[in-house]
């Protein structure tokens, strides 16, 4: 499935003062006192809130262990080829970027992607940890020299069917059905300037 000819919304960089509660889903719902990621205003089609909202945290973290699953995969099959050699070096220290170990950088990715989508700044993953979603994803990919075409691979091949694969809708069956991979996911991700962010680093 490609991204291509996904329609984008406008992109809010504004974060909005939240707070948090329990949110019944494994994780924390923002209330006053607490910023939103950009997606908090992304909706999807299924449900009409935002991402975080209609599947709550226990969804994103099985979302997380997929696409982990699905670069393993990736490259078990195929090496570094369509990826690049970024994932390789996790817990390598070298670039410096790379010096979180595998599940620290499981963790970091799956709050990072909470916060994005309009969920807490943190979450206590599955080892028990508890991880910042805010980060700089410029200093994340330091080093790492990502090129566009490994950029849209990872999200074609490796996030889209991730979500799918969780049960996000995507459209299958006609036009009415509903997209939330489309409407509430993919415009932070192929947002020029978050991409910018992490390409050519």
């Amino acid at each position: 499935m490609s991204l291509t000819g996904i329609r984008t919304a406008a992109l809010i960089t504004t974060l909005f003062a939240l707070g948090c509660g329990d949110d019944g889903n494994g994780g924390t719902t923002p209330d006053a006192g607490e910023t939103k990621g950009p997606g908090a205003t992304l909706k999807c089609d299924s449900s009409g809130k935002n991402a975080f909202d209609t599947y709550g945290a226990t969804a994103f973290v099985a979302v997380n262990e997929a696409i982990f699953k699905n670069v393993n995969d990736e490259v078990t099959a195929h090496g570094t080829t369509n990826l690049g050699d970024s994932f390789t070096k996790i817990g390598s220290g070298t670039p410096s970027s790379t010096s979180d170990n595998a599940a620290t950088f499981k963790g970091k990715l799956a709050a990072f992607l909470v916060y994005a989508y309009g969920g807490p700044s943190s979450i206590t993953y599955t080892d028990n940890v508890t991880y910042q979603g805010p980060q700089n994803m410029v200093t994340a990919h330091t080093g790492l020299n990502i090129t566009s075409a490994q950029y849209d691979y990872f999200l074609t091949n490796q996030v889209v069917p991730a979500l799918i694969s969780s049960g996000v809708p995507h459209g299958a069956g006609g036009s009415a059905a509903p997209n939330d991979v489309s409407s509430c996911f993919a415009p932070i991700l192929v947002d020029a300037s978050f991409k910018a962010s992490i390409v050519g680093k």
